[in-house]
């Protein structure tokens, strides 16, 4: 299944047709994450700064995927066809996290994703993971979208956008010894997962693509 997903999306190694794709680490552009539960409005000043915050991140997106548009010389925005590969890449993230697949891990994940994941897996010995995804359990959704560029509004130089998610999956999670007994999570008991899943990509280059940068914040129900 992985192999068919990632021929899909055309990942694509530190190393594609003999050309080096540097990735960098450029930070999260903005943090912003929206409240589950917006303020009540007797709570005025927090509910006029919660709108604000709103207000400001609607225009900064609007502003963003404008750029992207601009911007993107090899492939146009589509948020719907975003979302559809970010969704497949956060849980072949997931799986080859729970498998010990570094190399997929590599292919779907940024540098510093890739490292924190990495050294998690050192650290579990010989435990068996598995991890099942279970469905939805509302549609993933955009709330964050930046472009940060090195040639303002010139179509040509470099450009890197980021864009967060707001995943809301249901989730189980096992874990075994070597001898295959259950030792940690219980593979029928699924769970609500929230996380905020920031995907990065290097839209100045033709051969990149969105990737795990890292996630902004996560709750478990």
């Amino acid at each position: 299944m992985l192999a068919w997903q990632q021929q899909q999306r055309g990942y694509a190694s530190r190393e594609t047709q003999g050309k080096q794709i540097l990735i960098r680490d450029h930070g999260v552009f903005a943090n912003y994450v929206p409240p589950e539960q917006p303020p009540a409005i007797s709570d005025f000043a927090r509910w006029r700064l919660t709108k604000w915050r709103n207000l400001k991140n609607n225009v900064q997106n609007l502003l963003s995927v404008g750029l992207i548009k601009y911007k993107s010389q090899y492939e146009k925005w589509d948020s719907r066809k975003f979302l559809e590969v970010a969704e497949e890449t956060y849980k072949d993230m997931n799986d080859a996290f729970a498998r010990g697949d570094r190399q997929i891990l590599e292919e779907v994940c940024l540098d510093s994703m890739y490292s924190t994941m990495k050294n998690q897996i050192k650290n579990r010995g010989n435990a068996r993971w598995e991890w099942r995804y279970h469905g939805e359990v509302e549609q993933p959704r955009i709330v964050c979208v930046r472009c940060v560029g090195t040639t303002g509004l010139s179509k040509h130089g470099f450009s890197v956008a980021q864009a967060t998610l707001r995943m809301y999956t249901k989730q189980s999670m096992a874990v075994y010894d070597k001898k295959n007994r259950l030792i940690g999570g219980d593979p029928n008991k699924i769970h609500n997962v929230l996380e905020y899943v920031v995907f990065q990509k290097t839209i100045s280059d033709p051969e990149d693509i969105w990737r795990v940068y890292g996630k902004l914040g996560q709750k478990a129900e």
